[in-house]
């Protein structure tokens, strides 16, 4: 028999594997040869007018040489620029080209498809109990790995 929070687990990591799913398709339907993690990198650029990799790394909760891999590649592809930072000369500020504003834009109408079909057939007071009770959920994650020796 399954435990609540082996049900929760595998409830959330169905939710994350179908988005990821969803947005390689798209990608893959849009020849973007990227992976999804790409899609949520370029999501936060667009996002935040002052956004540098630290800021990024610290968001995505990853380390900054991952973030930095990531960085390169969608300059080599063209979606994004660097321009340095006039207050830190040892960071840059990150924007998405016009190319990458037109890859974001086109993801990011599939990926708010996904969102549309996963929430089917759920009524409005559902869905903002779903999202009162997963914020609780990351608060307390967050508290509790906070408290955590590192």
């Amino acid at each position: 028999m399954q435990t609540n929070e082996n049900k929760i687990q595998n409830a959330l990591i169905d939710i994350i594997n179908g988005l990821k799913q969803s947005m390689r398709v798209a990608m893959h339907q849009h020849n973007v040869s990227l992976s999804p993690l790409y899609f949520i990198v370029m999501k936060h650029i667009d996002e935040d007018e002052q956004c540098t990799a630290i800021k990024l790394a610290s968001k995505l909760q990853k380390d900054k040489g991952q973030i930095t891999r990531l960085i390169k590649e969608l300059e080599v592809q063209e979606l994004l620029t660097r321009e340095p930072n006039t207050k830190d000369k040892r960071s840059f500020f990150l924007s998405l080209t016009r190319k990458g504003k037109n890859c974001y834009k086109t993801l990011e109408k599939h990926d708010i498809e996904a969102l549309q079909v996963m929430m089917q057939g759920l009524s409005d007071e559902q869905i903002a109990a779903f999202i009162e009770i997963a914020n609780t959920m990351a608060a307390n994650l967050a508290e509790h790995n906070q408290q955590a020796p590192h």
